[in-house]
């Protein structure tokens, strides 16, 4: 079997993104919410994960400042779950972050107070990578999807 190539990031994936984000629609549903996903995916950089000729999974990080980035939205096709490949895209962007001398990323997530088990997975993922949690906002979004801030250093 082929292995799974990642790629540096780039620019202007939104629509390629899409494809990704459709096969998820546990945590990327909401319609609005998918649109502005994809429209913004395409503003920031783009790691990617890919199947022979197939994009199956993305991060699009987030620059706050020299030393901060965000992990602003991420997801791996669903008939991928399950293999690392999230992982192994992290380890991968981490290591650029490092070299670029970052010093924090964080990630902004359901939080567990709103009960959603489709987010604990996530949640549970982000714990398995070195994030901690750093801070609940219950109205960042809106009040039926209180925001969790997740923080790793490296």
């Amino acid at each position: 079997m082929q292995e799974v190539e990642f790629h540096e990031a780039r620019k202007k994936m939104g629509k390629e993104c899409e494809t990704v984000l459709l096969t998820v629609p546990d945590w990327f549903g909401r319609e609005k919410s998918l649109l502005e996903y994809i429209k913004n995916i395409d503003n920031l950089d783009t790691f990617t994960a890919w199947f022979k000729d197939e994009l199956i999974g993305f991060f699009s990080v987030k620059s706050h400042n020299k030393h901060s980035v965000e992990l602003y939205v991420l997801a791996v096709k669903s008939g991928f779950h399950g293999r690392g490949i999230g992982t192994k895209l992290y380890q991968f962007i981490e290591q650029k972050l490092k070299e670029k001398s970052v010093k924090y990323v964080q990630v902004k997530t359901l939080s567990p107070k709103a009960g959603d088990l489709n987010f604990e997975k996530i949640m549970q993922f982000y714990l398995s990578l070195g994030f901690l949690p750093l801070e609940d906002f219950p109205k960042l979004w809106s009040e039926d999807t209180p925001c969790l801030q997740m923080i790793k250093g490296i």
